[in-house]
């Protein structure tokens, strides 16, 4: 005889097995957004910047620049990434400090490398001069790092891109030192984000006609608010504003003159007892005695 089955069971082993998948789904799906979102956060104390080594090559003409930056200087220090490292003009306005086998130079990016691959930069003359010794050479060996609140701290200045009306706004920010990460404008209705172009202009829709309160950002965490930029297209707006500081060194105190050493005191010799003078008694007065009379007179 064959054992009947009992009714139920194959359901129950159904919604166990289904229950099983949910489980294993759940787990899988925890899983992935935690490596995305420790994939998103970059590692403490590492700069994910545009550090490296490789080569160098040096340009004459910086009159036009991708992060619109002119009219530069023809003495500075400027320097130029390969298109990869370059991306959205992330860089722009920062600094890096780029070494070779001369000596160093602080040079800020400015510039897209159109013939720069991966693992070479595009140094000014001034800049190639100070890592190479001497710009004739085409070609030397470099390494470079970003800078971290470069010394002196600039102030920030602004410039409105021509074209800009109040439905749209173009913004150049300089001066900051950092890599930039959001600049905001102040609107009735609160904050709004600018998005960055590939010029280095800041642009947005519907924050008005000016003037603008603007929120600036640096990739570091540091924050500055500036009030009263106009709407003024081609016009440098220069401010007082930092984005950061560096603390003043503590002022010297003069130093206490020294203290000549005690000289020990003298004893003081007791006082000497002063001679009394010698005062003879006064002399007895004597009454003189009248003679007697002589009875024969």
């Amino acid at each position: 005889m064959h054992a009947t089955p009992r009714r139920g069971s194959g359901r129950h082993r159904l919604w166990a097995l289904l229950s099983l998948a949910v489980i294993a789904a759940l787990a899988f799906g925890a899983v992935r957004l935690q490596a995305d979102a420790c994939a998103a956060v970059p590692p403490a104390g590492r700069d994910p910047g545009p550090a490296g080594s490789g080569t160098a090559v040096h340009h004459r003409d910086w009159s036009e620049v991708l992060c619109s930056l002119g009219p530069l200087p023809e003495d500075g220090a400027y320097v130029s990434l390969a298109s990869a490292t370059f991306g959205r003009a992330e860089w722009c306005g920062s600094y890096l400090e780029v070494r070779g086998p001369r000596g160093a130079v602080r040079a800020m990016v400015v510039d897209r490398c159109r013939g720069c691959g991966t693992g070479r930069v595009g140094l000014s003359e001034h800049a190639f001069a100070r890592v190479a010794g001497d710009a004739g050479r085409g070609v030397v060996a470099v390494r470079w790092r970003p800078l971290r609140d470069p010394a002196p701290a600039g102030r920030l200045a602004f410039r409105v891109k021509p074209g800009s009306s109040a439905r749209w706004l173009g913004l150049l920010v300089t001066g900051h030192g950092n890599p930039l990460a959001r600049v905001e404008v102040g609107t009735p209705g609160g904050w709004r984000g600018l998005r960055r172009g590939g010029d280095n202009h800041w642009v947005g829709t519907g924050v008005g006609g000016g003037p603008f309160t603007v929120r600036v950002a640096d990739r570091h965490g540091r924050r500055a608010v500036v009030r009263g930029v106009g709407l003024r297209p081609g016009a440098v707006q220069r401010t007082r504003t930092r984005l950061y500081d560096h603390p003043r060194p503590p002022r010297a105190r003069p130093s206490p003159s020294p203290i000549p050493p005690a000289t020990p005191a003298r004893p003081t010799p007791p006082p000497r007892p002063t001679p009394r003078e010698h005062t003879p008694p006064p002399l007895a007065r004597t009454t003189p005695t009248t003679p007697p009379t002589s009875p024969c007179r």
